[in-house]
């Protein structure tokens, strides 16, 4: 009966696939995702909202403000919720799975072959002039989220001793927790008290939020247990998941933190951080694809098991940080989904969500600054020149990301041929 039941299943499932859910559709919109958030965002309007007419542009629109209001990547948490709204939970692992895995299989290609490459002088030289323009677009990145979450002089403050901080090596997740409970205990400046029925909403979709990353959890304290706390398997799915729970400044707040760990554990030497970016900035899907690409670098490198390095430790870095990493954020919107249209009005939490934005924007400039630091060690001073050029075309928007990204790696590849 059982196997009758489990062959009735995956027959359902295969038909779901093959009839009803449009597989190639997705697949082209994962090849395509180039560009970072906003332009995989304006994708998925074009494409789900003016030709398909899925969506309406109001509840596009709604649901594009829960996902820039939740922690994670919004663009991929966006897709997972046209998912569940088109195709209910079904669609929203095959709308997932369509949207990372083409980025994921070109980060893990990418990551091997950079691996065996990175100290060619050649090779050394492009990335070097892509990192001195990243270096320009982040902090420019930061600038701009400065500008549009940091609106009080508290904001402000916090975002500055958070910058400081990062510096001196204080852990993100504390500095995110510490902001995040001045947020939420600090005085309404309406003097409004919140409605009883809202705060109790409000505790309903936390505790939803929790039953439903129980699973993410209980599969951390199990390798936790395994293998104990600085083993560098439980240090990478610990990573992943402060990241994306306190990623409310999108993908380059959330690498911010990364960066901060990977220095902690010496998992990849400083100037060779920005590398990961580029990749990310390079292949479709998410940007948040770049710590799936420090993951197999921790793994091909000897880091995950002492004496055991190679491809499939690499795979298996690789795999530990995408499955922690969207598995989380995937399940943070399953759970709050419903939210896209019923909205969320308590002022603690935005006040909360906005003292932990302040805090990412801390972890952006820290990102950075970083990139821009490691340039000192480079004997080409004008590359301080290409992170200038980029960030200013990047804030006028004259270029985009991957463009600017290419113009600083030729001239990388210029001073390496010199």
């Amino acid at each position: 009966m059982t196997s009758f039941a489990l062959a009735f299943n995956l027959r359902t499932a295969l038909n779901f696939v093959m009839r009803d859910f449009p597989f190639f559709f997705w697949l082209r919109i994962g090849l395509l995702s180039f560009g970072g958030p906003a332009a995989q965002i304006a994708l998925l309007e074009q494409e789900c909202v003016e030709k398909k007419k899925w969506l309406t542009p109001e509840q596009f629109s709604k649901a594009l403000g829960l996902c820039m209001f939740l922690p994670g990547p919004e663009a991929q948490q966006l897709v997972a919720w046209i998912g569940w709204k088109i195709y209910g939970y079904r669609g929203v692992i095959l709308t997932t799975l369509l949207f990372i895995l083409p980025g994921l299989i070109a980060c893990g290609i990418f990551a091997w072959i950079y691996a065996l490459t990175h100290e060619v002088p050649v090779i050394g030289g492009v990335l070097e002039g892509a990192r001195a323009a990243l270096a320009g677009i982040i902090i420019m990145a930061g600038f701009k989220m400065y500008r549009r979450t940091c609106v009080t002089s508290v904001q402000r403050i916090a975002a500055g001793y958070s910058l400081a901080a990062l510096f001196f090596s204080v852990p993100f997740a504390m500095l995110a927790l510490g902001n995040g409970l001045l947020g939420w205990f600090m005085p309404n400046p309406n003097d409004e008290s919140e409605p009883e029925s809202l705060s109790e909403n409000l505790l309903s979709i936390l505790r939803k939020i929790g039953k439903y990353l129980l699973p993410v959890f209980g599969l951390y304290l199990l390798l936790w247990l395994i293998f104990k706390h600085q083993h560098a398997v439980v240090q990478l799915a610990e990573t992943s998941l402060i990241a994306v729970l306190a990623s409310f400044g999108g993908a380059y707040s959330a690498l911010g933190i990364w960066r901060n760990h990977a220095d902690q554990q010496s998992w990849i030497p400083a100037q060779r951080f920005g590398d990961a970016l580029i990749v990310g900035e390079a292949t479709p899907g998410p940007l948040l694809l770049s710590a799936s690409f420090i993951g197999f670098l921790v793994g091909f490198e000897g880091h995950l098991f002492s004496g055991f390095n190679g491809v499939l430790f690499g795979v298996l870095g690789l795999s530990i940080v995408t499955l922690f990493t969207f598995a989380t954020s995937t399940l943070i919107l399953l759970a709050t989904a419903p939210l896209a249209d019923a909205g969320v009005g308590s002022s603690k939490l935005h006040r909360t969500f906005g003292m932990v934005g302040a805090t990412a924007t801390a972890a952006i400039f820290f990102l950075g600054i970083s990139l821009l630091l490691d340039l000192y060690k480079s004997p080409h001073t004008h590359l301080y020149l290409v992170a200038l050029a980029a960030g200013y075309l990047f804030y006028k928007q004259k270029l985009s990301v991957p463009a600017l990204i290419g113009i600083g790696a030729l001239i990388g590849l210029f001073n390496a041929r010199l």
